[in-house]
């Protein structure tokens, strides 16, 4: 009996060790969400969220890309349809609650960007179409969205054959002088706990569900704008 009682306490101390050393895992991992914080001078009133765009649809899968902005180099996957209407709409709902700027309409910005595009009479770059764009519209700022990557669950909540997984980015320009003045970027693809003890965190929160690529994306926008510096 006490040799059965010294073995279930090492037992239970074994699994006390698995469950610390998963929490300190968690605690130094580093985010998937990474802003940059803005320059001392940060400063605007009115600010336009121009859609997000869809890089799949452009570029195809399994390519690689070079953001012309923030230098960041990217792999384009598969990018379900409607993505990018479904994350323009709740980054404008979530930029709704900030009270220090005014939010533009952004249903004219995709209008406003084919207008320039065949009448500038000279190929514009992604900065100048930005920029103009907001100039058109009477911004002081402009948010830039895109989706590189959102691949919907395959499976239930319980049991999947392919898991969720979603990789975007942000970036808030400066529609004066072309400044970037700040950048988020969130890339996950849910894994189960036993694959990676770096996300006990995330198992916890989610209840130990395999979540839907839209409430990945949610929850990144809404993890990722905790950041956002107010003007």
């Amino acid at each position: 009996m006490p040799i059965m009682a010294n073995h279930k306490k090492k037992i239970g101390k074994c699994i006390m060790m698995v469950v610390t050393l998963a929490f300190a895992l968690t605690a130094c991992q580093l985010k998937a969400i990474s802003p940059e914080t803005a320059p001392a001078s940060f400063s605007f009133k009115k600010l336009l969220i121009i859609p997000f765009k869809d890089m799949y649809r452009i570029y195809g899968d399994n390519v690689s890309f070079r953001c012309p902005l923030c230098k960041n180099v990217y792999m384009i996957e598969e990018v379900a349809p409607g993505a990018d209407d479904f994350l323009t709409e709740h980054l404008f709902d979530l930029m709704k609650t900030h009270k220090n700027f005014e939010l533009l309409p952004s249903e004219h910005a995709r209008e406003v960007m084919s207008t320039l595009l065949s009448e500038s009479g000279k190929e514009l770059s992604e900065l100048e179409l930005l920029l103009e764009t907001g100039r058109h519209i009477g911004a002081d700022a402009v948010m830039a969205g895109r989706i590189y990557r959102f691949k919907k669950r395959i499976g239930t909540e319980y049991a999947v054959e392919f898991p969720a997984s979603v990789t975007f980015d942000l970036i808030l320009i400066n529609v004066d002088d072309g400044r970037i003045l700040w950048t988020g970027f969130f890339d996950e693809t849910q894994s189960s706990l036993f694959e990676n003890l770096l996300h006990f965190g995330k198992f916890v929160k989610r209840k130990g569900k395999w979540i839907t690529a839209e409430q990945m994306a949610v929850s990144g926008l809404e993890d990722m704008l905790k950041e956002f510096p107010e003007p």
